[in-house]
């Protein structure tokens, strides 16, 4: 499931130095990384941060519209 409620940030998948989340639209890419290092922490002194990677490894940008909410939500590639 990749989709949250509309506050919500989702991990919906993660690896040693990559996760993707899924976000609210409207917010700020500072807070973006804020409430991941929160709520899904990476154990590393740098924290997560969002990717400067332009793409996801399927060639999606990043970031993308969420699949399921594409009016409200997406994704973004996090690396730490």
């Amino acid at each position: 499931m990749s989709a949250g409620k509309a506050g919500e940030i989702s991990v919906y998948s993660d690896g040693i130095v990559h996760c993707s989340v899924c976000v609210p639209q409207k917010m700020e890419r500072a807070e973006v990384e804020r409430r991941v290092n929160i709520e899904h922490p990476a154990g590393t002194r740098n924290g997560w941060r969002i990717s400067r990677r332009e793409t996801f490894a399927s060639g999606q940008p990043n970031p993308c519209s969420c699949e399921e909410n594409t009016e409200t939500r997406l994704h973004y590639l996090m690396e730490c």
